[in-house]
């Protein structure tokens, strides 16, 4: 289970959680929606009355469809409060993480030294520079 998953499953069970993104982070939420099994977002402007329904809510219906992934849910955000999509996603995260204590950011024990899949280890050395694609279109001279 990838960290978007774990962040879902959190949601999911925990209910509506506070969106941090600003301007609009006094009132709205997000959260998941076991009725139409997806992701939502009730937002409200900073000036707007909380009492009232939400100034923009992203769920499923016309036209947007099951939003199963935070990724999903943060560009629909991003386009109805015309906000870049990182900044939605990362005010998401946010919001998540607002009752870790310790601040590991999720870390697991059994995770700890270990690699998760293959990859490939560069180690730089100064004088050394990397070349690529290698030999292309003849010799290259080393910079000084």
């Amino acid at each position: 289970m990838d960290e978007l998953e774990k962040l879902v499953a959190r949601v999911r069970a925990d209910g509506p959680v506070p969106l941090p993104l600003g301007g609009w982070d006094q009132a709205s939420i997000w959260g998941w929606d076991e009725t139409a099994d997806s992701l939502f977002a009730d937002l409200w402007r900073n000036t707007d009355d909380p009492a009232k329904p939400p100034k923009i809510r992203i769920a499923l219906g016309e036209p947007t469809l099951t939003i199963t992934c935070p990724t999903m849910l943060a560009q629909h955000v991003a386009m109805a409060v015309d906000s870049d999509p990182w900044e939605v996603l990362t005010a998401l995260f946010e919001a998540d993480n607002e009752d870790d204590d310790d601040g590991d950011w999720g870390d697991d024990e059994e995770d700890d030294g270990e690699a998760v899949g293959a990859g490939t280890v560069v180690t730089m050395t100064e004088g050394y520079g990397i070349w690529w694609p290698p030999n292309q279109g003849g010799r290259r001279q080393r910079p000084a």
